[in-house]
């Protein structure tokens, strides 16, 4: 047991896993004492949001992790610029698409600069391989959208727009915190001004968008094929039996990427991933197993049957969580090893295993919640395979030379 605690991923997952219980308690909390269609509204404008911030630094946070970059005025002057054009952009999209009210649009808009400057802020923290204050700062939403669910409860609220507010004001907190850290320590660090790299930027933030859409795309996909109550059973859902695979994902991506960048030699790679996969394939069978026989307890004890999670649905959320680690393993690999060109290629991959799981998604959704679920797992299984593929070639061990006659 000692050994294995070693495991950076195995920690990181413990504080992912602390995390993903706040989010899923929130949810779990929300989804009782919400009627059904704010708390649908509720998971919509919280995929967006998530989704928003996570994207708004546009590849930015990719290169603060492959190269060091000064965290300093200038930084912070092209992350605000480009966390605002994302925002504006995603209000676009929630009042065009999915008609929301002026006060959720600007809640969005908020959330995704301040979130975005957080972003940053851990991504230079993970950098630094300060990785306490780094998953600190990346989690904190958690904690806060936790905190949110229990004043809903003490006020009696009924409306979707004070939890989400509560939440925006702990996307402002993290993101000052971080950057006035940054900023004091700056003094005792040398001063560099070398150019962004946006070409890179971008093949990274398109690498880094598909991943995302493909995590929200369940709640972006179900409000147009099937109906707002389908939607809030996804997120309860989603915070019983998707929240292990999410947290394993996160913690899988976090520290192999570095990890592998530091490994020498393809043996080295080898071992590490083997390592990773072994550990992480045991968490799965037995989470997995926890999660079949909770998912009904929670559904019956907690949520009094408002809502009612067939077996159907858990089964296709454990298939659906599965195709994700597979893919936070490539997604690593790719992004620590590919070059130029792979980086590329894996970008465009990316986005067609999301094209094909949103035409998989609305197919399938004639066979109900199940079905989309499944459509949008098969497009994750098509990405990770796909990046496995394309850089399987940093992962082979060299030809033996054959002997030669003295």
């Amino acid at each position: 047991m000692k050994r294995l605690w070693h495991s950076p991923t195995l920690r990181t997952t413990v504080v992912y896993g602390a995390a993903g219980v706040g989010f899923a308690g929130a949810n779990l909390i929300l989804a009782r004492v919400l009627p059904a269609v704010e708390y649908a509204i509720f998971t919509l404008v919280t995929a967006l949001a998530n989704l928003a911030f996570s994207l708004a630094p546009v590849g930015l946070d990719g290169i603060v992790l492959r190269r060091h970059m000064e965290a300093g005025p200038r930084l912070l002057s092209r992350v605000l610029l480009v966390t605002t054009l994302v925002g504006l952009g995603f209000a676009a999209v929630g009042a065009l698409a999915y008609d929301l009210s002026p006060s959720l649009l600007a809640m969005l808009v908020v959330s995704t600069i301040a979130g975005g400057a957080m972003v940053m802020a851990s991504a230079q923290f993970q950098s630094d391989q300060r990785f306490g204050l780094s998953l600190a700062l990346l989690q904190s939403p958690n904690i806060v959208l936790l905190l949110a669910a229990l004043v809903v409860v003490a006020v009696h609220g009924t409306d979707a727009w004070l939890p989400l507010l509560i939440a925006t004001v702990g996307f402002i907190a993290a993101g000052l915190y971080g950057w006035w850290i940054l900023f004091r320590e700056r003094a005792g660090k040398p001063h560099d001004q070398r150019p962004v790299p946006w070409g890179e930027a971008l093949s990274f933030a398109g690498l880094q968008a598909s991943g995302l859409v493909l995590i929200q795309l369940d709640r972006l996909v179900i409000p147009h094929v099937l109906s707002i109550q389908d939607l809030a059973t996804f997120g309860v859902l989603s915070a019983i039996a998707g929240s292990l695979f999410r947290v394993l994902q996160m913690g899988v991506g976090y520290t192999l990427l570095p990890r592998l960048r530091a490994a020498v030699g393809v043996p080295a790679r080898r071992r590490l991933i083997a390592h990773e996969a072994r550990l992480v394939g045991a968490i799965v069978l037995l989470g997995s197993a926890v999660i079949w026989v909770v998912t009904p307890l929670v559904e019956r004890w907690f949520l009094v049957g408002k809502y009612h999670l067939a077996g159907s649905l858990v089964l296709a959320s454990i298939v659906a969580g599965i195709a994700k680690i597979l893919n936070s393993f490539s997604k690593a690999t790719v992004s620590a090893l590919g070059d130029a060109r792979e980086l590329t290629l894996v970008n465009l991959a990316g986005w067609a295993s999301v094209a094909i799981a949103v035409l998989a998604a609305v197919f399938a959704a004639r066979w109900g919640l199940a079905g989309v679920i499944y459509g949008v797992g098969f497009g994750w299984l098509l990405r990770a395979l796909t990046a496995f593929y394309l850089t399987m070639r940093h992962l082979q061990l060299p030809a033996p030379v054959p002997a030669t006659a003295p």
